[in-house]
């Protein structure tokens, strides 16, 4: 049996992306890392709702998240 290496989604437009984005999800989307992604769920005003042991954000909540930190996101 084969071990598969978990490959990264690509998302080609916003019709693609999940309505609920995991950890992983969110840093494919931000081409971020994974721990930077977590680093972001656990912000105290990051929009992320938890769900037994995962927590997971909604695609609307999290575009809008980022649009009102646009300017205090680091580079």
């Amino acid at each position: 049996m084969k071990d598969t290496i978990p490959t990264k989604k690509t998302y080609h437009s916003e019709e693609e992306i999940p309505l609920f984005l995991t950890v992983e999800d969110v840093a494919n989307v931000l081409k971020i890392s994974t721990s930077f992604a977590y680093h972001l769920f656990y912000e105290k005003d990051f929009p992320a709702i938890k769900l037994g042991s995962r927590r997971i954000v909604h695609k609307e909540k999290l575009f809008k998240w980022l649009e009102e930190h646009k300017t205090t996101l680091p580079h």
